[in-house]
């Protein structure tokens, strides 16, 4: 491989965490060309995970927290285009084309255009809100503000940030959710049942396994069919129910598309020229055996970063990054390394659930998978590096020793 053509045109599809990571990495590895990124949205680019954080909790007109201002993208020589969604791709007369008309010329293109909310329609075909853009936190707030009463359909992540932010406005919030626990697919039933206490003590109410059928009504009187045969009624819904890859577009271009963009580890399509990363991507990993689409905020940083460096150079340097998350509720902050599996082994290496800092690991069969914190900052960063580096099962838990001497040596090992 050689690297672009300084003379030559790169556009970046997505003003988005990852985009302007990409356009970044491009710059720093040296690329004089010009760089085109095109957003979506009329907003100059923001930091969208603190509209379920920060900017919920907050009183007052959100302040957006921009993600690059308008003097360094001028000083970096990056053309940013906002409200333009990209409709197609024309991989062999290569150009990006706008809903506005536009064809947009290219040497190499980054997909960057992220994911969108999955809806939730009711029978008269209105798509309820969800928290994606800052015209729907403004929307959710006012609704909530009106009302006083909000059901949050969902119980992942953005379904209990979203609860927890109404709850603080002391809204009354009820959680509908179709498993047993809350956010249990991502961290098991051992902390899922975490979440549904601090929730729970928090007055939020949580109704578990309730799948949500069918929605009738209108704001003010809405009428949820769960999948018991019960009727749910509320003032006002907002849908926390995951992210689809924003992939339509792409349909018939000739990228590959399964679950996202498919890429290699290095962030490349099967066409030449076309880079993915960010939440449309799902790429090949080491830390993985299958290709993975990994929708968090530092993962989109840096593998757009890298996948930037990498279209420059002309080099396909596999991203190694290990995957990482936050959240924020009820004044405690949540993070993990890794990504837990089924079938995993939970250990608690510090403190217990039970308290309000804690940190526990997860691996099976002799593979440290991931650790996940309440608290605990520092030590944390101690599993991230060995992740990084595949450490085993055995390495974690000696790694813990200090911090519990009282661990036996017969440890899950």
């Amino acid at each position: 491989m050689t690297g672009l053509d300084q003379s030559r045109r790169m556009v970046v599809v997505g003003a988005s965490a990852a985009g302007l990571s990409a356009a970044d990495g491009l710059r720093e590895a040296g690329f004089e060309g010009s760089i085109t990124v095109l957003g979506s949205e009329l907003h100059h680019p923001y930091d969208r995970p603190t509209l379920s954080k920060g900017l919920l909790l907050a009183q007052g007109e959100p302040e957006l927290l921009e993600l690059r201002s308008a003097e360094r993208m001028e000083e970096s020589r990056i053309d940013l285009i906002l409200g333009r969604r990209a409709v197609g791709l024309d991989v062999d007369r290569k150009y990006v084309v706008t809903d506005h008309g536009d064809a947009l010329p290219w040497d190499a293109v980054v997909l960057a255009s992220g994911g969108r909310a999955r809806p939730l329609t009711t029978d008269g075909g209105e798509v309820l809100p969800v928290l994606r853009t800052p015209d729907d936190l403004r929307a959710l707030r006012q609704g909530a503000a009106r009302h006083g009463e909000v059901t949050v359909v969902g119980a992942g992540l953005i379904g209990l940030e979203i609860a927890a932010g109404l709850s603080a406005h002391g809204v009354a919030v009820t959680v509908l959710h179709d498993t047993a626990l809350p956010v249990d697919r991502i961290v098991g039933p051992e902390l899922g049942q975490v979440f549904f206490e601090l929730h729970s003590q928090h007055g939020v109410r949580l109704r578990m396994l309730s799948a949500v059928v069918s929605v009738g009504g209108v704001e003010g009187d809405y009428e949820l069919r769960l999948v018991d045969g019960t009727i749910h009624r509320t003032p006002y819904v907002v849908v926390g129910i995951g992210v689809e890859p924003d992939v339509d577009w792409l349909e018939g271009s000739g990228v590959a598309l399964s679950g996202g963009v498919l890429t290699d580890a290095a962030g490349r399509t099967n066409v030449p020229g076309v880079w993915a990363a960010g939440d449309v991507a799902r790429s090949a990993h080491p830390m993985f055996g299958d290709p993975v689409r990994v929708e968090h905020w530092t993962h989109a940083v840096e593998k757009g970063r890298h996948v930037g460096l990498n279209a420059a150079r002309g080099t396909a340097e596999p991203f190694a990054g290990v995957p990482y998350f936050w959240s924020d509720q009820f004044g405690r902050r949540f993070q993990s390394f890794g990504r837990r599996r089924d079938g995993d082994t939970m250990f608690v290496a510090e403190g217990s659930l039970d308290a309000e800092e804690f940190l526990v690991l997860f691996g099976a069969d002799g593979e440290f998978h991931a650790a996940f914190a309440s608290g605990q900052s520092r030590s944390l960063r101690g599993y991230r590096k060995l992740l990084a580096r595949g450490a085993r099962w055995d390495e974690a838990i000696d790694l813990a020793r200090p911090a519990n001497p009282d661990l036996a040596d017969s440890v899950a090992r």
